[in-house]
């Protein structure tokens, strides 16, 4: 059971990129990406692209090492790699409000929005967004102060990231 990453030779938006993968579980890698202070959103299907400064962070947090096509061979033997055809698209957005309460107008799972009643904030929200690629939902809510979650429903995961400054709730991952 490793966490792999492989070179940061992608260019992409002015910076290269490298793929974060488990060779054993999804959770593993969800759990490892959560401490890199990665968004969930970020997750590619069955790999998180990370730029060249996350990708030595994540060494030093014990990730290993490896070239592209060990990376790609490794995936493919634990199973968790996904064809083409079953790998998630872009995430659209389907509206951005200031105040939680707009939220509700958003096309998302009951239970999300559930979550978001038990969130709270040292200071005012800056903004609620929400998201949908294919059967995944999600609420992006970002504050200049510290937030806080309450209970979360069961079949929704929520990740703090940005020193608790932004919050990802999300359904059908």
């Amino acid at each position: 059971m490793a966490i792999l990453v492989d070179d940061a030779i992608w260019p992409w938006r002015g910076r290269r990129w490298a793929h974060l993968v488990s060779d054993a579980a999804y959770g593993e890698l969800h759990a490892f990406a959560s401490d890199l202070g990665l968004r969930r959103m970020a997750f590619q299907g069955d790999h998180y692209d990370v730029p060249a400064e996350v990708r030595e962070k994540a060494l030093v947090l014990g990730a290993e090492a490896v070239e592209g096509r060990e990376l790609l061979r490794r995936l493919k033997a634990s199973g968790l790699r996904l064809p083409p055809g079953r790998r998630p698209g872009s995430w659209v957005e389907l509206g951005v409000w200031r105040d939680i309460a707009a939220a509700g107008e958003a096309d998302v799972p009951a239970g999300v929005l559930l979550a978001l009643e038990g969130v709270s904030a040292d200071s005012e929200i800056d903004e609620v967004s929400a998201w949908r690629r294919g059967d995944e939902h999600a609420l992006a809510v970002s504050s200049s102060g510290r937030l806080r979650v309450g209970e979360v429903p069961i079949g929704v995961e929520h990740r703090l990231t940005d020193g608790a400054r932004l919050l990802e709730l999300l359904a059908g991952c």
